[in-house]
């Protein structure tokens, strides 16, 4: 059975509910005809001018993304600026896009618990603001960074002694500079964020917490391949004939 767009925001909603999005945020439909047919889907964690190529050489109708464009509130679709052309192009191209932003980091299971799991931690409780805490096995910080480096594929930024033992991990992707207090009260004897300003990062060490600022797109990366694989999950239940696919370009950190 073929779905069209609104059906496929149907089933996001489904696994990410837009109410749990952030009142600042900007989710949902954000371009194309909800009406229109759609028989294979992309999904990437920013929409970039690649993306759009992507998406347009493989055949798909729709692009679903973590991150939302128009996040400001634009007041015009001109071309004299990187967000402008970016539009125009969408348009142009006449493939829809939806975004699961904080809706999608609010879900259970969401981002964070694909950033556990990418982690490998074990007996996994959720937090408030989408934080996910959990166990790794005994080691020293030193240690675990080496660890999110090799998962993470990138440098991490590390606060604290590289020597205190590790076990318990609170993770929370993208910008979590806010929320080292709750890291910290949860028991987490490590935070792992995406963005975390330098002297909030000194203060938490200096209170205890060990600190790994990671990069925002490589903590939200891992959550890519959750959300194709429940947006492939809800459209086979239903029956609809679609191919969810994860975007290859546009991942930047």
């Amino acid at each position: 059975m073929s779905a069209t767009v609104a059906q496929i925001l149907a089933l996001v909603d489904g696994f990410a509910p837009f109410e749990l999005a952030e009142p600042w945020d900007n989710v949902g439909l954000l371009a194309g005809n909800p009406l229109n047919p759609v028989e294979r889907v992309l999904c990437a964690l920013d929409l970039r001018m690649d993306v759009i190529d992507e998406a347009r050489d493989r055949g798909c109708q729709l692009i679903v993304t973590h991150h939302p464009i128009m996040f400001l509130g634009r007041k015009n679709l001109c071309e004299t600026d990187a967000e402008g052309r970016l539009l125009c192009a969408l348009v142009r191209s006449g493939i829809a896009m939806i975004a699961a932003h904080t809706n999608f980091d609010n879900a259970s299971p969401g981002v964070n618990d694909a950033l556990a799991a990418a982690l490998g931690l074990k007996n996994v409780e959720a937090l408030e603001n989408g934080m996910r805490t959990g166990d790794t096995e005994q080691t020293d910080f030193g240690s675990f960074c080496d660890k999110a480096e090799a998962v993470l594929r990138g440098p991490v930024r590390r606060y604290g002694d590289l020597a205190r033992p590790v076990r318990r991990v609170a993770v929370l992707g993208g910008a979590g500079a806010n929320y080292a207090g709750e890291a910290r009260a949860a028991g987490a004897d490590v935070y792992l964020t995406g963005e975390m300003a330098y002297h909030k990062a000194l203060d938490a060490a200096d209170n205890g917490l060990c600190v790994i600022e990671a990069g925002h797109a490589a903590t939200e990366y891992p959550a890519i391949s959750l959300l194709c694989g429940s947006l492939q999950k809800a459209a086979d239940a239903v029956k609809y004939d679609i191919c969810v696919l994860q975007s290859e370009s546009g991942f930047f950190f």
